[in-house]
């Protein structure tokens, strides 16, 4: 028989066990305090946009947890940042794709990011998601611990390593005097200087920069020490603008737990192919002779074998790990190992994932079928484009259509929209395809370009059924799917001369579970190519048991509070200011498409018929040559705050001080007058003045 102080001492145990399962734990707590700040990654100094004065500054939270980040934009230029490969179940608002989920942060403004985690554990990354800012220097790890970690006693110790391309000038420069110029008749992407690992490389100063007193060589590089005998869980995020990078440590392998925050069947490689905006945990057993080894991240096929000797750029880039005990100033001298076990990321499947018995038996069983053809190349006034083409035995058909981002200062984001209506007709300028909540859809991906192209989809992940070349090439039966939130599609291979004409398509075929009511959108992670409109939107009204809010609170409105007034008048009363369904009216100045590309959008709550689509993006390469010069990039500016100059039409141009309003441009093409924007993800063209 218990005492009494015993049975007292049991029943506070069991009130405080109670009570702690019911309470909340204070929320995880974060500040971006984003400025400009001189950098030299990579020996080459330059005017860099950083968080907290660093970096690749990291957020690390645990499994479950509420998270606060403030961000206080001390830039001269709107920004937002984007939770990549968190759900947002609940706060879609939070997502942080700027005109699609939130207003921009205006400069001098702070917005603060309210969500948990939810059932997200494992290896993602913030970034920058508007005006391709992330290129400047605007990223970083974002770590969700777990500690139901199947893996968790098979390493000692947790490290992050990232991948990137670095470039000597800002993607605002880049993409004005660069990409989007009458010169690249192409559509061949900047071209980095340098490629970093843990946000370090080098530079060979001498090429382009010999004069250069703020260049300096033999940057140190990335050292990673370990301690013999011990396990390391590395995680590996490629935070590139566009570089796919083959990862690999002399004289090591690697065995491969995690993809994109999701458990893998533990498999073991010396070889991974990481595209960007992809990450990959492995584990690293440090049993090999004490010395110093090379850690490689060979930068490959993105720019078609461009010379090293071309713009400074050195495609193997290198990093060192170091056996304590091994004197860290000692260059290694490993040799690569012969790769003959390359990572399969299309069949390294989830661990207890789904097989096919989980999944519809055929395409035809899914509610949505949906087929997605895409090239890439000009050629709306010589500047790069990828456009969208979407057949299908309902109403939701476009073709030729390029992504035009909601203007910042003029409409509204996309979320307002639906959450005033969860059936409204969005603009055909964003490419919208509606889904049901809570169906799965077949979704084919398939590539008519001679490089790879990886997607990457917001709020969700797709489960990997097939890939290849024309046909399918499944994993066995028995074996569980991939799983991940960003994909790769393989290259049309087979062409003429090693280009894109006659080549033979290549595919990755999905399923996606669309469970998440919100506005998500699905586009290439290479920067350049999303800025140039390859993209589309996801569009889940919810339904009666995952519904979307009918009011939101002040955390929520705060995210548009920078937009000309995307709701109804907030109440004036002292209650946190909600909105209320109302029906949407679009406005007239929506960006017109060609009659080609108009659509509408049929709302999901109408129907429940299958549906069969098939998308077509076209954007067409000139180019068929088998090596393909990218442009080079350094030279004229080594700042991120390059301003554009004001011009003045001499026959009119626009309406009076409509530029200047809109902090646009006036320029002078051939025989017509525009008045160009930042759209975000593109330069957008509106036409006031044509002829002389």
């Amino acid at each position: 028989m218990l005492s009494p102080c015993t049975a007292l001492y049991v029943v506070l145990v069991a009130v405080l066990s109670v009570y702690s399962s019911h309470a909340r734990a204070a929320p995880k707590t974060f500040t971006l305090n984003l400025a400009y700040s001189l950098q030299s990654p990579d020996g080459f100094q330059m005017n860099m946009m950083v968080a907290n004065n660093v970096l690749e500054y990291p957020i690390v939270v645990n499994a479950g947890d509420d998270v606060e980040v403030t961000v206080i934009n001390n830039l001269n230029v709107s920004t937002s940042m984007h939770w990549h490969g968190l759900f947002q179940k609940g706060t879609p608002w939070m997502d942080g794709a700027a005109m699609v989920s939130q207003c921009p942060i205006l400069p001098g403004a702070t917005r603060v990011y309210k969500f948990n985690v939810g059932s997200n554990v494992g290896t993602f990354w913030w970034h920058a998601h508007y005006q391709s800012q992330y290129i400047n220097g605007l990223r970083g790890p974002f770590i969700i611990n777990d500690p139901k970690d199947p893996y968790l006693r098979s390493y000692d110790e947790d490290l992050t390593l990232t991948l990137t391309d670095f470039y000597h000038n800002s993607s605002e420069w880049l993409l004005k005097n660069v990409y989007f110029t009458a010169d690249n008749v192409d559509a061949l992407e900047p071209l980095p200087e340098s490629g970093l690992i843990g946000g370090v490389g080098q530079y060979n100063c001498s090429v382009t920069q010999a004069n250069n007193p703020n260049c300096k060589n033999d940057n140190p590089l990335k050292t990673v020490t370990i301690v013999p005998g011990k396990r390391y869980r590395i995680r590996l995020i490629n935070m590139a603008a566009h570089a796919r990078f083959i990862f690999s440590i002399d004289g090591h392998n690697l065995t491969v737990i995690e993809s994109d925050g999701v458990y893998t069947v533990p498999t073991v490689t010396n070889q991974i192919v990481i595209h960007s905006a992809q990450r990959y945990s492995f584990i690293l057993t440090a049993n090999a002779k004490t010395t110093n080894y090379w850690i490689r991240a060979m930068i490959t096929d993105v720019w078609y074998g461009v010379s090293t000797g071309l713009n400074g750029l050195n495609m193997d880039t290198r990093g060192i790990l170091n056996y304590q005990g091994a004197a860290t100033t000692v260059v290694p001298t490993t040799q690569p190992d012969n790769y003959n076990n390359t990572l399969n990321l299309y069949t390294l499947g989830e661990l207890n994932g789904l097989t096919s018995s989980d999944l519809p038996a055929s395409p035809l069983d899914y509610y949505l079928q949906l087929y997605f053809n895409f090239q890439y190349g000009p050629p709306f006034y010589n500047s790069s484009t990828g456009s969208i083409s979407i057949d299908s035995n309902d109403i939701q058909n476009f073709h030729g259509s390029q992504y035009v981002m909601q203007k910042e200062g003029r409409e509204s984001p996309l979320l307002p929209l639906l959450l005033q209506n969860n059936s409204v007709q969005l603009p055909s300028t964003v490419n919208a395809i509606t889904v049901k909540n809570n169906e799965w859809v077949y979704f084919s991906i398939q590539n008519a370009d001679s490089m790879e192209h990886p997607f990457h989809l917001h709020g969700h992940t797709m489960v990997i059924l097939g890939y290849g070349n024309l046909k399918h090439q499944n994993p066995p039966v028995n074996a569980t799917y991939a799983r991940r939130d960003t994909i790769q599609v393989p290259p049309c291979v087979g062409g003429k001369g090693g280009g894109d004409s006659g080549c033979i398509k290549g595919f990755v075929n999905v399923a996606i579970k669309f469970d998440n009511p919100g506005v998500w959108p699905f586009h290439c992670h290479i920067e350049w190519h999303m800025t140039a409109g390859l993209q589309m939107t996801f569009v889940n009204g919810g339904d009666a048991t995952n519904a979307l809010p009918t009011a939101l609170g002040a955390d929520a409105l705060a995210m548009f509070d920078s937009c000309p007034n995307p709701f109804a008048p907030a109440s004036s009363s002292s209650v946190s200011p909600s909105v209320t369904r109302t029906s949407v009216v679009r406005s007239s100045s929506t960006t017109a498409k060609s009659s080609t590309a108009a659509s509408t959008i049929k709302s999901t709550t109408t129907t429940t018929t299958k549906k069969i689509t098939t998308i077509n993006t076209s954007s067409k390469r000139t180019s068929t040559s088998t090596t393909k010069n990218r442009v080079t990039t350094t030279s004229k500016s080594n700042t991120t705050t390059a301003t554009a100059k004001k011009t003045t039409s001499v026959h009119g141009g626009s309406p009076s001080g409509y530029c200047d309003t809109y902090g646009a441009e006036v320029c002078y093409r051939g025989d017509l007058y525009l008045c160009y924007y930042w759209t975000g993800f593109s330069l957008s063209w509106d036409v006031w003045y044509t002829g002389c």
